[in-house]
């Protein structure tokens, strides 16, 4: 998400570890802001969970010159995402969905 749009969703099953937050980021993070940013520069901004914090994952972002927000840990007050995710809610809990794979098809 950013001021030029909402990029590609990617659905998660289970725990992601570091080289599963390298692959989103990769496939998911790079061509999103390709898409909405063009040439401009990047500023991400995660949450510090545990695997956006191992060594080979701030290597990564290092190696890709992504520039990464400091931010407090768990602070979804001051976090911009959850106006997102509470918008996503609401569209979707005005569809009928009784399974997994029609919510994906939904989101």
């Amino acid at each position: 998400m950013s001021s030029h749009g909402v990029g590609r969703l990617h659905i998660v099953s289970g725990t992601v570890k570091a080289m599963d937050y390298i692959e989103i980021l990769q496939n998911k993070l790079l061509p999103t802001a390709r898409d909405l940013l063009g040439n401009q520069s990047l500023i991400f901004q995660d949450d510090s969970a545990p695997s956006q914090r191992a060594k080979v994952v701030q290597k990564w972002l290092e190696d890709h010159t992504v520039n990464r927000m400091n931010w407090p840990e768990q602070s979804p007050d001051l976090n911009p995402v959850e106006s997102l995710w509470f918008k996503i809610g609401y569209e979707i809990s005005k569809k009928k969905i009784s399974n997994k794979r029609e919510l994906i098809e939904k989101l």
